[in-house]
């Protein structure tokens, strides 16, 4: 067998936490190089591999930036990488092509979407099937979970932070709000911008330079990626800019007079996404505490006169969001910061998109300080005598990804950022095969589902466009410590708007309302079949039938996306959960890989106290936008309840492998260097082993995720190259 190629640091994982680690180790590693070579001294090779168990991702559509789609051949064929488009068709067919391309499962391993099923298979994968009670859609692909995320970049509020025994940070306020604006910029416009702004340093990050973008300022629109149309002044109220908060302007209610008048129009809000609007409105009702998301996407910058969208130093052109509502499942303009964009210009380069602007170039690490290889499954990490590390491995084969061969490399240090269920069950699986014999006991506790929720509603007061926008706009937040909102932070939750691809409209618009006339015929099993198979007779008549009525009077299966879910409201909510599930890997063939329980054991996952207070929330919210209608959970109701099929569909999953201040508590510390138990003094880690991502995070934040997981693996990067 030939001897394991060796790199100084493997990262296993490309999402944030592997990203923002791996570019700023690279970056040191290059100026090492050249200190060296500026000396006359012998260059040493120093390199950071990445692994990777998806494919690259990218547009079939020529956007702005590269009308000619160079970058799919410039991955393939220049650079002989394994890439796949993103899918296009925006009815129907692409719900199809989604589920059959894009969904990852046996016999397509490289799919984009990673439906994480954590129970016991059924016999024949119906009978005798057990639901741990949550199910966790993830990403498989260069680029890690920004390729789907929502593209939010929220800061958790800092009473997440005071629990001292949870969060053994030692950081300052200064130094976390430093990192905080490091991890903006970087998530906006790059690591390696971010780091190479004046002054700037990962082990004491000052102040933003003059000139750099702002905290609130995450894309080139300013955030005014709310309105119908890019370029448009989206007319902030005046006022709750100074906190943060991006507001629509809402007029103060009249006295009603008799009669009653017609509805008054704010032409401010004329030009807002409808959903945006509406979803502000509603809010205010609510809680003072509302706005639009921060979100890191490019908008047409209005700042710039015509089209000169482009950066004035480079002349690359820049993409800009088309408000085509597709967000999570490909953005065809190229509009989005997924952090693959980041990768291949680091480790490949530009290709030459022949616009008249853009030219080809050259990668930013030239000398083999960054390697990415895709299509590699990480089976177990053994901790070497010698030193090191050997990271064994399953390569697939890119034309039929279910065919694997074994490998494996080693390495003087190793990050693990292959997200909350990649590195639990990894970590795991080191500790049972003895690669890491001495991992901490709390080794795949603190299992958060970070309190998302997903709800419906029905006949909203108003009609709105769910297939038009960024696929979030806004946001409201409930139990912030102030009466108007509510005093018991340990119930603090956040409620946002959320799009539909028009992929996906006429699943969702027939789909929920099925399920809502299932949920009304849950006393036995075998009414819900027969309800369901009535329902699905109905439809196929109905499609036929349709054809020879249609002349007469227009029938709805004609009817475009839009009008489908045109008076709907789907909300995301997170919250502060317990953070108490527990990891433990599957016994035999029928577990899935990882099975999961509460420490408790006694009650499920959708029981937490905090699904109750989302849903008083939503129940408050009901009245504001339907007149008839509530709020359901499609995967938490009495029709799934009657299945056994209960379960929290989560996407912000966190834990597994929490921070602590000593091995009795966690896994590694807030530096993510991992507890040996064998091991007491001042350094008790496994040497030069670490983990970077949403496992370490020890509670639920009650928002999306990206920016915390961004900042702290930032600020293990520093430390990494300290130890350096």
């Amino acid at each position: 067998m030939p001897k394991a190629k060796h790199y100084t640091v493997v990262v296993i994982g490309t999402g944030f936490g592997g990203t923002m680690t791996a570019l700023p180790i690279a970056r040191a590693f290059k100026r090492r190089a050249a200190d060296r070579a500026g000396k006359g001294l012998k260059a040493e090779t120093e390199t950071v591999l990445m692994l990777e168990r998806g494919t690259w991702w990218t547009t079939p559509v020529g956007t702005v930036q590269d009308k000619e789609v160079a970058t799919y051949d410039f991955l393939k064929k220049t650079h002989n990488q394994p890439v796949q488009f993103w899918s296009t068709p925006n009815h129907f067919s692409g719900f199809v092509d989604l589920l059959t391309r894009c969904f990852r499962h046996k016999c397509n391993e490289d799919g984009l979407y990673d439906l994480s099923l954590v129970g016991r298979r059924g016999i024949l994968g119906i009978f005798g099937r057990q639901n741990d009670g949550v199910s966790v859609l993830r990403a498989c692909g260069v680029g890690g979970g920004s390729l789907v995320y929502s593209n939010i970049t929220l800061r958790p509020k800092d009473f997440i932070f005071d629990d001292n025994k949870k969060w053994p940070l030692t950081w300052t306020k200064q130094e976390r709000d430093d990192f905080y604006n490091l991890a903006r910029n970087s998530i906006s416009k790059g690591v390696l911008w971010a780091l190479d702004q004046p002054g700037q340093s990962l082990l004491q990050p000052p102040p933003p330079p003059p000139g750099a973008p702002t905290p609130g300022a995450v894309n080139t629109g300013l955030s005014s990626i709310v309105t119908r149309t890019g370029g448009l002044d989206p007319q902030w109220a005046p006022g709750p800019l100074l906190n943060g908060l991006k507001q629509i302007q809402i007029p103060p209610d009249p006295p009603p007079p008799i009669p009653p008048p017609p509805p008054r129009r704010d032409m401010h809000n004329d030009l807002w996404i409808d959903r945006a609007r509406l979803f502000h409105t509603a809010m205010a009702k609510l809680t003072p505490e509302f706005g639009a998301v921060d979100l890191a996407i490019n908008d047409f910058d209005t700042a710039k006169a015509g089209s000169n969208q482009y950066d004035q130093n480079t002349k690359a052109a820049k993409n800009y969001c088309e408000r085509q509502g597709r967000c999570n499942v490909g953005c065809l303009p190229g509009a989005r910061h997924t952090l693959n964009k980041q990768l291949m210009a680091a480790s490949l380069g530009a290709p030459e998109t022949n616009n008249g602007y853009n030219q080809a170039k050259a990668a930013v690490f030239q000398n083999n300080e960054l390697e990415i290889s895709p299509l590699i499954e990480v089976d177990v990490i053994v901790a070497r005598p010698e030193g090191g590390y050997e990271i064994r491995y399953f390569q697939r084969d890119e034309k039929k990804p279910s065919r694997t061969t074994r490998g494996c490399v080693t390495a003087d240090k190793v990050v693990v950022s292959a997200g909350c269920l990649g590195t639990s069950e990894l970590m795991l699986r080191s500790q049972a095969k003895g690669g890491l014999p001495n991992l901490s006991d709390k080794t795949g506790y603190g299992f958060s589902t970070n309190g998302d929720y997903i709800a419906f509603i029905e006949d909203t007061k108003y009609r709105m466009r769910m297939t038009r926008g960024p696929v979030t706009t806004s946001f409201g937040h409930f139990n912030t410590g102030i009466p108007e909102s509510g005093m018991d932070t340990a119930k603090f939750h956040n409620v946002e708007d959320q799009g539909i691809p028009p992929a996906m409209a006429t699943i969702v618009g027939s789909g929920e309302k099925l399920i809502r006339k299932l949920s009304k015929s849950h006393s036995h099993w075998w009414v819900v079949i027969w309800v369901l198979v009535k329902w699905l007779w109905k439809r196929a008549l109905h499609s036929i039938t349709a054809v020879f009525r249609n002349y007469k009077e227009r029938q709805d299966i004609y009817e475009s996306d839009d009008e489908i879910l045109a008076q709907m409201l789907c909300v995301v909510a997170q919250g502060r959960d317990r953070a108490d599930g527990q990891f433990r890997l599957g016994t035999n063939r029928r577990d899935t890989p990882l099975r999961l329980s509460r420490d408790n054991g006694k009650n499920d996952f959708w029981q937490d106290p905090i699904y109750t207070e989302i849903a008083n929330t939503l129940k408050r919210l009901a009245p504001v936008v339907s007149d008839t209608s509530e709020f359901q959970n499609p995967f938490v109701n009495p029709f799934t309840k009657e299945l056994k099929a209960e379960a929290i569909a989560v996407t912000h999953p966190l834990g597994g492998c929490p921070m602590g201040k000593t091995v009795a508590d966690g896994v590694c510390d807030e530096f993510g260097r991992v507890f040996d138990k064998s091991k007491s003094g001042d350094k008790p880690f496994y040497k030069g082993l670490y983990i970077a991502d949403g496992s370490m995070i020890p509670t639920a934040l009650g928002i999306n995720p990206s920016l915390t997981i961004s900042a702290v693996s930032l600020r293990i990067a520093g430390q990494i190259i300290k130890e350096l």
